[in-house]
């Protein structure tokens, strides 16, 4: 077993810990945002969790999604269907509220232009990944208004993935999201420390009261440090015999919404 970087150790411990007392094991999944930015740093992220045959779902802006980058993910997904998931994310990923907190898909947007925004970014991702695209949303920033999930029911979508604290909805099932990889790292580093603690502590926390958990990622905001620290924790966290990891499709076809 490799020597993992800058004390991570201690924090994946914790994790492991945790996982340890659980009453029952616990089912993971990773969903990383914003597939269309930064290509490059992607593919490290997908050859990261490839490389420890870790499941991983992409939600991905339709309009950031140039014939390059598709053609990529089509060659991920031919080589190893069952290690990621492609789902839309929006539709430019840009924000239309003039006021309070970002939104694509907020109040300040009536259902027609929604609709409109959502079936075209539907049809782009449905022509380069026709049948392999999953029936998905996520929504840019994880927050969209309280009407948006029936529409979403309206045209077809599966599930809705948002912040675990988003406000509670009916339309459709929830796979919510519940610790920020990126958020807890840089509370971290705010802090002084480079072993992923703050990420450890979120995780044990929840992973004693879930029995699914959800870890969002986002690539282009994840530095060589980052990915050196997740694929540091992914050997003994994966292979974890209370960790049990799966594709959001596999949640999607829950029958009520998912808390």
């Amino acid at each position: 077993m490799s020597t993992l970087p800058n004390g991570a150790q201690t924090g994946l411990n914790s994790v492991l810990t945790a996982l340890d007392a659980a009453a029952s094991p616990v089912t993971f999944f990773l969903r990383d945002d914003d597939a269309g930015w930064n290509d490059a740093r992607l593919m490290a992220l997908l050859e990261c969790t490839t490389k420890h045959s870790v499941p991983i779902d992409l939600a991905v802006i339709p309009q950031a999604t140039g014939t390059a980058l598709a053609s990529a993910l089509r060659a991920h997904l031919d080589a190893a269907p069952t290690l990621i998931g492609l789902h839309q994310h929006g539709y430019a990923h840009v924000n239309h509220e003039s006021m309070g907190r970002k939104c694509e898909f907020g109040p300040a947007r009536d259902l027609p232009a929604q609709r409109k925004d959502l079936i075209a970014g539907r049809e782009r991702l449905e022509q380069h990944f026709g049948m392999r695209l999953d029936a998905i949303f996520t929504p840019p920033w994880n927050r969209c208004a309280p009407a948006t999930p029936m529409l979403l029911a309206e045209l077809g979508y599966a599930a809705l993935s948002r912040d675990g604290t988003a406000p509670l909805q009916q339309a459709l099932p929830e796979l919510p999201v519940h610790v920020d990889w990126c958020k807890q790292r840089r509370a971290g580093l705010e802090q002084g420390e480079t072993g992923g603690h703050a990420i450890a502590i979120d995780l044990a926390q929840r992973i004693a009261g879930r029995a699914v958990l959800g870890v969002m990622l986002h690539h282009a905001q994840m530095d060589d440090g980052d990915l050196a620290l997740l694929a540091a924790w992914l050997p003994q966290w994966a292979c974890h015999p209370r960790a049990h990891w799966v594709q959001m499709r596999q949640l999607a076809t829950a029958t009520a919404p998912v808390g």
